[in-house]
């Protein structure tokens, strides 16, 4: 269990087999990575008490020109929520699951947005998570002891025992550095000790507490140790992300992939500032902005102009490579001859592939201007809860019970609220239908408090193959917080930047150099 809304079946090689290039060379790894997934998907249903009417995003017809493993793609939701879907029948018929429908589960993979996964997010836990050396929740740091010397320390970011944590981690990162400044200068005004500490007469040093400061303060007021540590860790972890994003330049990167994605600004736009800047960028960032272009502007470079954006780049091949193998996610990234049509005239000439459009949220830029970017899922959790989602876009395996239609029914709403109201219930041991390897999820989901009745609607559990990020992480907290629906998201992994581009770069080849 990521936190108390993510989970994950532990499949972290999933996008690399099941989108890739092997998805359909290697085809034991791809039946048995969907029969693992849907085994442990069965059991968190089965651990939440749960029938669900499933759903799943329809595949994209293979094409003339697509990257290889076009048509295990086609296929990949579908197949798994069939696969799912076997499973819940068999708890049902075991008694392990109520007879008839009491959630709602929407079965997605990563194709469905390619650019969450390589923009920068600005709110502080995706920052973390993306810029910081954090491993299993645990970020490890060097910190001087009362000696001067210097020691290897670690800190647990977990919602659990670190209230702050939990306060501030889907907060954008230019509110976390006002709330931490916000409450240290509250906490000095309410303790003389902390007031001794700041510096003569209370006056707060210039440029504010130091880490020797706030030690000392620490030491000063051992009744606050606790309160006072988790504060000056984060102030640590947002010092140390203001210093790497100054270091790479990321706010001007930041701003120009929004620009890109809700197309303020155009490929020139992003050439002339790689030609200016790209001494002193990361190489990963420069192919991020890369693929927040190609994601959202179909068909726009072919071989000459490849080797010229790699040039200009300063990327080299395999780079240029990885970023091109946003094909393996259905992304159109170069030319293709394609079909022809004929015109009335007796023209000929190629349809154009459709645009990714991204939607502007009302407020986003007037608070912040790197706050506009909202991953897809959002949009597709507001439709799924709103009853909106097209029927022919996201079928049905099996058609709902009447008038069950994504918790539009009272009376199964009522029902589900009943079956839900306390912490999860587990699978019964004779639930082996789950398969060998489902007892881990079990594990992972027992005792968060999952669960509860929803006031306004049956449960909403979305799951992605190949997995999700942050901002999805961050999308799903923001729709149930502000719906008051109980909404899961569950994947095969967590992404982070780094990682998703090393998997990118070993999907196979998606267009020949």
């Amino acid at each position: 269990m990521i936190d108390g809304r993510t989970f994950v079946t532990e499949h972290p090689h999933a996008m690399v087999r099941l989108l890739g290039e092997r998805a359909e060379t290697v085809r034991g790894d791809y039946e048995g990575e969907l029969d693992s997934i849907a085994s442990r998907l069965a059991t968190a249903l089965a651990s939440l008490h749960d029938s669900p009417a499933i759903r799943y995003k329809a595949g994209k017809p293979p094409e003339p020109g697509d990257a290889p493993g076009a048509s295990a793609r086609s296929v990949l939701t579908q197949k798994l929520a069939q696969k799912v879907s076997e499973r819940a029948m068999v708890l049902q018929r075991n008694g392990v699951l109520p007879p008839r429908e009491t959630c709602d589960l929407l079965i997605l993979d990563r194709t469905v947005d390619p650019v969450a996964p390589v923009i920068h997010e600005w709110t502080y836990e995706a920052m973390v998570y993306d810029l910081l050396p954090v491993e299993d929740n645990v970020i490890r740091f060097n910190a001087e002891t009362a000696a001067g010397k210097s020691e290897s320390k670690e800190h647990m970011l977990d919602d659990a025992t670190d209230e702050l944590w939990a306060e501030l981690r889907h907060a954008h990162i230019a509110d976390v550095y006002t709330t931490l400044s916000k409450r240290m200068t509250e906490f000095q005004d309410k303790n003389k000790a902390a007031k001794y500490q700041t510096g003569k007469g209370g006056v707060p040093p210039a440029g504010g507490m130091s880490t020797t400061n706030i030690k000392a303060l620490i030491q000063a007021l051992p009744q606050f140790r606790d309160v006072l540590s988790k504060l000056s860790m984060h102030i640590f972890i947002s010092s140390e992300l203001k210093t790497v994003l100054n270091s790479r330049n990321l706010t001007d990167v930041g701003g120009l992939e929004q620009d890109l994605v809700y197309g303020d600004k155009n490929s020139q736009d992003l050439i002339k500032y790689l030609a200016d800047n790209s001494a002193n960028l990361d190489p990963s960032d420069k192919m991020r902005l890369f693929m927040a272009y190609i994601a959202t502007h179909p068909e726009k470079l072919d071989p000459v102009k490849r080797q010229q954006w790699q040039k200009v780049a300063r990327l080299d091949s395999q780079d240029m490579s990885t970023v091109c193998n946003l094909a393996f996610l259905n992304v159109a990234v170069m030319k293709q001859p394609g079909s022809q049509a004929k015109s009335s005239m007796g023209f000929t000439f190629k349809p154009k592939k459709k645009k990714a459009t991204y939607r502007k949220r009302e407020g986003r830029e007037e608070q912040y201007a790197l706050s506009r970017f909202d991953p897809v899922l959002l949009d597709v959790l507001e439709d799924a809860l709103g009853n909106k989602l097209s029927q022919e876009e996201y079928p049905y395996v099996r058609s709902p019970d009447e008038g069950d239609d994504f918790g539009a029914n009272e009376a199964t709403r009522i029902a589900s609220a009943r079956t839900n109201k306390s912490a999860i219930s587990w699978a019964r041991k004779d639930a082996s239908t789950t398969g060998p390897q489902s007892s881990g999820i079990s594990s992972m989901l027992q005792g968060l408090g999952l669960g509860t009745s929803s006031q306004g609607g049956r449960r909403l559990l979305v799951f992605v193959i190949g997995g999700v990020t942050r901002s999805e992480m961050r999308a799903v907290h923001e729709v149930a917080k502000k719906t008051g629906r109980d909404v899961l998201l569950g994947s095969t992994a967590v992404l982070k930047p780094a990682g998703f581009l090393s998997q990118l770069r070993s999907m196979g080849t998606a267009v020949a150099e």
